[in-house]
């Protein structure tokens, strides 16, 4: 799943990032805009992309009907990233999978395979990486605004491929600080004893990361329906809280319940919980602090400060 990125301005070594989605690319390059500028304008900065290393190939029979459906031994496994998706293929036979569990010679992925796949398969990484640039990232100016909700930056991706040229694109925004949750699944477990240990399978390998980053997703997106971005709050422990109580509500609306609780009940009681704090917070009236900065002060500016308004 894609959503916007968030650079941290002042700081070196970051990079973007754009699953694709027709296959492993050739090459690729980029531009940078802001993104009230059409493609003729100049770029911000641009350069060359660099291609994931994971390219490689089945050397055992693996799939559907094998002992263990998830797992698909592999030539090499250096550079395969847990929780990363990667293209299985073999003649017109493919699928997305996402690795749970990386050994020497094999990894195992989240969901059974839906196919059969011999020696003469390829597991490859689709994934393309944009450094940025250091001029850029240090410049103050550069500070999105949080009172627009769109991104402030747009990227545009050349890709070469096998079967000809593609254009994409993909957001950004520059941030003083990112806004965060600092959830696991031992605290989702503490108010639905006993998530733990009868967890979705689909859930159990990576400890229930799943589950909480799906709950921070629709977190985000709530906000964003009312207008307001979530990386301009400053509340951890409301903002936890809220995470906790949508996974509750996303096993709910999945059909689990404690082993001694009616489901149907139970589904109605966190969908109340959640909808009843969201709006308690921040539906009805905004009650926390949002902070405003300013991008670069001038002479005989005040320093950056913060006030109830919707500015990074």
């Amino acid at each position: 799943m894609r959503q916007t990125t968030n650079l941290i301005s002042q700081v070196a070594g970051q990079t973007f990032s754009l699953r694709v989605p027709q296959g492993r690319p050739t090459s690729a390059t980029f531009k940078v805009f802001r993104n009230y500028v059409d493609d003729d304008a100049t770029p911000e900065f641009s350069g060359t992309a660099t291609v994931d290393t994971v390219n490689t190939t089945v050397n055992v029979s693996s799939g559907a009907s094998q002992t263990d459906p998830q797992k698909i031994s592999l030539a090499s496994t250096a550079g395969i990233v847990v929780g990363r998706q990667y293209l299985l293929s073999e003649n017109s036979l493919q699928e997305w999978v996402t690795p749970v569990e990386v050994r020497a010679t094999y990894i195992r992925v989240r969901f059974p395979l839906d196919n059969d796949y011999s020696t003469a398969a390829t597991f490859v990484s689709t994934l393309i990486t944009a450094a940025v640039d250091s001029t850029f990232i240090n410049d103050l100016s550069k500070l999105s605004d949080l009172a627009d909700l769109a991104p402030d930056f747009r990227v545009r991706w050349s890709i070469v491929l096998a079967s000809g040229t593609t254009t994409a694109y993909s957001f950004f925004d520059v941030l003083r600080a990112d806004q965060r949750h600092h959830v696991d699944i031992s605290d989702i477990n503490a108010r639905a004893p006993g998530l733990h240990d009868s967890m979705p399978i689909e859930y159990r390998a990576e400890d229930g990361r799943p589950l909480v980053d799906a709950s921070w997703r629709a977190v985000r997106a709530h906000f964003t329906a009312i207008g307001i971005d979530i990386n301009a709050l400053r509340d951890d422990e409301v903002l936890d809280e809220l995470v906790i109580l949508r996974a509750l509500q996303i096993l709910a609306d999945g059909g689990w319940s404690p082993a001694q609780a009616d489901w149907d009940t139970w589904r109605k009681a966190q969908t109340d919980n959640y909808q009843r704090f969201f709006e308690m917070h921040f539906a009805a009236s905004l009650k926390h602090q949002v902070q405003y900065q300013l991008a670069s002060p001038t002479k005989g500016q005040m320093p950056p400060v913060e006030h109830p308004f919707w500015r990074k």
